[in-house]
């Protein structure tokens, strides 16, 4: 029996079908919602102009402050942040390369990345025209390979730490002694990577030189937000790169309202009872558990680690004489259903996945009565 969510007047208007969004903070799904103290500060930052470049740098001050680095700034998203920062370490703070990218004639233009860390959105550190330079292999890196692949062309070392990232590889302490022993940054992708609140400060404190971050996940700021934050002057560089600069930057423009809504919910996070609100997420996806647990054939845990669980999260899987619907088969049945329910699932793995990030209250329920009549093929 179809369950309603709450209306919305503007996507009732406008003929938008909402969803019950447990596949985690995804942008494809609108990344996250915003506390009401977010949107108080999105309004009132609305009713004034102010200097970009200066409001950048006054949050950049507080990004700076919570995370332990020199310096900080908003970016519009981490996958900006990933342009902005290694365009950052190949132009410096020459204005002649600044607005001369892509074109990287004269530039140090190589990016050195371990082979197993290259993931979907690897890609963008390319936007600047730099070349990468794989090393190792897809299981594990060798630290004499990552030394000989740095090179006088070589303008960063990238690393990615992202929940499923294979952990056989070089650890970003040890990429860091090598890079900097020769000079070189280090930048970390680290989008989605909260919480635990303390990996706002782990990247720096285990050498990264520049790290970005998303701000529309867990920090539940505007979802085209993000933060960059690391070396002052690595950070001076990326703001020429950034909009409203002629830059490469320039498409990902951030507003002020943004900005400052990304400010509002990073001091919301920095103040909030982390413990309680992870206790909470397990609680909402405990209730899916219950739901489906005890079907024969169904394999349901909740599921939280920094290997690939960042936060609480629903876990169903399948033993080998399930006779029911395939897990693609159950995936889609949610998604067609009323409401549409979001869920992760990976066909390698043959998981199904409900995080707790973006669940409200009445909705784990349901969900889990969702998954129980489409598992017991009455749905």
């Amino acid at each position: 029996m179809a369950q309603s969510l709450p209306a919305n007047r503007i996507y009732d208007e406008l003929g938008v079908p909402r969803v019950i969004h447990a596949g985690g903070p995804t942008t494809a799904h609108g990344g996250s919602l915003m506390l009401p103290e977010t949107f108080e500060a999105i309004a009132e930052a609305g009713r004034a102009f102010v200097t970009l470049d200066t409001l950048n740098r006054r949050i950049g001050e507080y990004i700076a402050e919570v995370t332990g680095a020199e310096a900080g700034m908003v970016v519009a998203g981490a996958a900006a942040g990933m342009v902005i920062s290694m365009a950052a370490c190949m132009t410096g703070t020459d204005i002649a390369a600044v607005r001369r990218i892509p074109d990287t004639t004269g530039l140090k233009d190589e990016l050195v990345i371990q082979k197993i860390h290259r993931g979907p959105y690897s890609h963008m550190y390319s936007f600047t025209g730099a070349r990468f330079i794989e090393v190792g292999n897809v299981n594990s890196c060798l630290p004499e390979e990552l030394e000989a692949a740095i090179t006088e062309r070589t303008a960063a070392v990238a690393f990615l730490f992202a929940p499923g990232t294979p952990r056989g590889g070089l650890t970003l302490p040890q990429v860091a002694d090598i890079a900097h022993a020769r000079g070189v940054p280090v930048i970390v992708d680290a989008s989605m990577t909260v919480p635990p609140r303390d990996n706002l400060k782990r990247f720096i404190r285990e050498g990264a030189d520049l790290v970005a971050m998303s701000g529309g996940k867990v920090i539940r700021g505007p979802q085209a937000t993000g933060l960059l934050y690391g070396r002052a002057d690595l950070i001076e560089a990326a703001h020429l790169n950034n909009s409203p600069n002629h830059a490469i930057g320039r498409p990902s423009k951030i507003a002020k309202e943004e900005m400052v809504g990304l400010y509002a919910a990073l001091r919301s996070y920095m103040d909030s009872d982390e413990e309680e609100m992870l206790r909470e997420f397990h609680e909402l996806v405990e209730i899916i558990v219950d739901d489906v647990g005890e079907l024969d054939g169904v394999r349901a845990t909740v599921e939280f680690d920094d290997d690939r669980y960042f936060v609480p999260t629903a876990v169903i899987g399948f033993e080998p004489d399930w006779e029911g619907p395939e897990p693609q088969e159950v995936v889609d049945a949610l998604l067609a259903g009323d409401p549409p329910i979001v869920v992760r699932f990976e066909p390698s793995r043959g998981l199904i996945e409900a995080a707790s990030a973006n669940l409200q209250r009445g909705e784990p329920e349901i969900i889990g009565q969702r998954l129980r009549e489409i598992l017991i093929g009455t749905g």
